[in-house]
């Protein structure tokens, strides 16, 4: 039992996939005969692939259309089988129409695949048991798709609380990783070197995935007194990312001399401390270990004494700065402490957030067609991969069809569409790790040839289905070795004892690899081309969430807006923070720079984090503010931001501001009680960033014209 507590999401997804291969099997086996079974573990392996960790609500709609297309592309190739061109027809239409759903984004990633894969195993179908007509083998795969497609029904409605406690826990350590970055980041002096620069993009999307993750997971679930507890910890997390982005803002002004570093080390390690807190947190909501005990009014005293007992120059006004970091810093230390307080009660927790209010916040689905339409254009990236991908695994098949060991083609159309994907970074990556894990699989057959056990032998077939699901988007490479096992003890288990094509397996795989290599310059969609839309996109976002944010006294519809518009952005935000990681492999002469790429990025997520320092002291720090100051100062701040962003001229200043450009000074903090001034500072440092990131996009390089290969 503890072993199965210490298994993550994909584990649990990937034996979930093993056992319902191996029920599927047997179920239609022991109905219809064991030629059925096997055409339609066939069927269950390609729905398998759309069965990720998801609310119970959501398998079906993903796994069926998996099932139905492994039916109708089985169907096509047993009709066309005994015909090349007819096969290569097949081949480039089944391939073309399959990744033309990436038009539904990454969710469609799984279903993209399921019938090239089904196109495998029908083609290998002739050369395993081959007992029965096309009809009757498609009917059979789609009757294993359907009977797995209730497996994983049933199976997510079993999963379904360990699923949302798991993706917690993933939420809540990505969110210590990034507490411990920031942390490292304002411990080093001003300025941070490219790889700490790439480290943090990096946390930045890592985080974005795993909120997002435990938003669809929790969001989606029936509302009962555990799920509302769960509902609190992720929008308390939501809040604690903004206040960590907050953190960020000034420190750079504390200067590099001793006082310097004793402040930024003090701030850091409380840092330090609430990312163990939040690691433990962790723990607790995965495994059922001990809450760690946390008293936020202990952790404020222990940082003020530290803080107390840096020397500083007489006058210093960075002493006022240093008071307000703590502050800010304090506000973190105060939502943490309240996550843990509210895991630990025992009662229901009265929530306002309905089913309808989260509903927004939960990643879309379903397949409508209207989301064609945009790529139906050789300017789409989609599009353009689609043609590739049909070109490459056409000249694939052809291409193994006349090799020498001609047994087994669809090795080499398979090599090429596990390893051809849409950006470079990507296929080069799948492309080392698929040479590398068939190897390790070759040299395990090689173990296994001596075994001639059939069960033993099906044993470590479904393990390697289970393995290969749970590590296909974790570790490629282990993901390789475990299909290359599947792929060679097919013949194994219905011949023990005979020759399990090793050699073949390795030739196929290296040329499969490099022909999808050299497919990646056909028609090519580097990052530089998506710079344009992703910027539109992002300075969208950004504009309506200024809207948003930039208000005295939201009303709680106004705040539901602030949310949505907040995720809004750091999605877009992530979108080209993922480029900036995808471009670093492409050729020089078409590669984005660094240094304007992620300038772009300081400026936007400094916006981001002004924007929320301004609404967290409307919100918390109202009684320290002058109302008629700040009502009078918010609208002319939010218009100027917005006109910045939808590129209109700025029209209308406040004559009572000063000017952006003494927007660095800063003002008194120890003994103040009105804060006006800080608020005031924000919202010129809200004008001048939003400048500074449309003037960063602005520099972007513009896209070549799209090369025909």
């Amino acid at each position: 039992m503890k072993l199965l507590q210490r298994l993550e999401a994909a584990h649990l997804n990937g034996l979930s996939v093993a056992l319902g291969v191996a029920a599927t099997h047997i179920v239609v086996g022991g109905l219809f005969g064991e030629t059925a079974g096997l055409a339609a573990v066939g069927g269950a392996v390609c729905a398998s692939l759309t069965d990720v960790p998801n609310p119970p609500q959501r398998v079906l709609p993903r796994v069926l259309p998996a099932a139905f297309a492994a039916a109708v592309v089985t169907a096509l190739v047993g009709v066309t089988d005994g015909s090349l061109a007819l096969t290569l027809a097949v081949v480039a239409v089944v391939s073309f129409l399959s990744l033309m759903t990436l038009a539904w984004g990454l969710r469609a990633g799984p279903l993209s695949f399921s019938p090239v894969l089904a196109m495998v195993f029908a083609m290998a179908w002739d050369r395993t048991t081959g007992a029965t007509s096309p009809w009757a083998h498609a009917l059979w795969v789609g009757l294993g798709g359907c009977v797995y497609a209730g497996w994983a029904r049933a199976a997510a409605v079993v999963l379904r609380h360990r699923l949302r406690e798991l993706a917690l826990a993933a939420a809540l350590r990505a969110t210590a990783v990034r507490v411990r970055s920031r942390a490292q980041r304002i411990a080093l002096a001003v300025g941070a070197d490219e790889a700490r620069i790439r480290a943090s993009i990096a946390d930045d999307v890592m985080l974005a995935d795993a909120l997002q993750a435990a938003r669809d997971q929790v969001f989606a679930a029936r509302r009962s007194p555990r799920s509302r507890k769960q509902t609190d910890l992720v929008l308390g997390l939501i809040e604690l990312r903004d206040l960590l982005l907050a953190s960020r803002l000034d420190t750079e002004l504390l200067g590099q001399d001793f006082p310097a570093r004793q402040w930024r080390a003090a701030l850091a390690d409380t840092l330090r401390h609430l990312a163990d807190v939040l690691a433990a947190l962790a723990d607790a909501v995965a495994y059922g270990a001990p809450l760690p005990e946390v008293s936020a009014e202990a952790w404020r005293a222990q940082l003020a004494a530290r803080l107390a007992d840096i020397r500083a120059p007489d006058g210093d006004s960075r002493t006022h700065l240093v008071s307000a970091l703590a502050s800010r810093l304090g506000h973190m230390l105060d939502d943490v402490g309240a996550m843990v307080a509210r895991q630990a009660l025992r009662d229901d927790i009265d929530s306002p957030w309905t089913p309808e209010k989260l509903a927004p916040f939960v990643s879309p689905e379903g397949w409508p067609l209207a989301a064609l339409k945009p790529h139906l254009t050789l300017q789409s990236s989609v599009m353009r991969h689609a043609l590739r991908s049909a070109l490459a695994l056409s000249l694939a098949y052809w291409l193994g069809a006349a090799l020498p060991w001609a047994a087994h083609p669809f090795w080499l159309m398979l090599s090429v569409a596990v390893v051809l994907r849409g950006n470079l970074e990507q296929t080069i990556a799948r492309r080392n790790n698929r040479i590398i894990g068939t190897v390790q699989g070759c040299l395990l057959v090689l173990l296994l040839a001596h075994v001639h056990w059939v069960p033993l032998l099906s044993l470590c077939f479904i393990a390697a289905v289970g393995v290969a699901h749970a590590y296909v988007n974790r570790r490629y490479r282990v993901a390789a070795t475990a299909a290359t096992l599947m792929a060679l003890l097919q013949p194994l288990m219905l011949a023990p004892g005979s020759d399990p094509f090793i050699g073949e397996r390795l030739a196929d795989t290296v040329i499969g690899a490099g022909l999808a290599w050299l497919f990646s310059f056909v028609l090519p969609s580097w990052e530089r081309a998506a710079v344009p839309r992703l910027a539109t996109q992002l300075r969208g976002a950004l504009a309506r969430h200024a809207a948003n944010m930039l208000r005295w006294m939201p009303s709680p519809e106004e705040q539901l807006a602030q949310r949505l518009s907040r995720q809004q952005a750091y999605t877009a935000l992530a979108a080209l923070a993922a480029a900036a990681q995808r471009t670093r492999v492409e050729p020089e002469s078409v590669r984005l720079p660094d240094a304007q790429i992620e300038g772009a990025l300081s400026h936007g997520y400094r916006l981001m984090a002004l924007l929320g320092a301004v609404q967290h002291q409307v919100q918390r720090r109202n009684a320290r503010l002058d109302a008629a100051k700040a009502e009078t100062a918010l609208p002319l701040a939010r218009k100027a931001c917005v006109d910045v962003l939808n590129g209109e001229p700025m029209t209308g200043t406040d004559p009572a501001e000063i000017p952006d450009g003494d927007a660095g000074a800063w003002p008194e903090h120890l003994g103040q009680q009105d804060l006006t001034p800080w608020l005031l500072r924000r919202l010129r440092l809200c004008r001048h960033e939003a400048r500074e990131f449309v003037a960063a996009l602005d520099r972007l390089p513009a896209p070549r014209p799209p090369s025909p290969r």
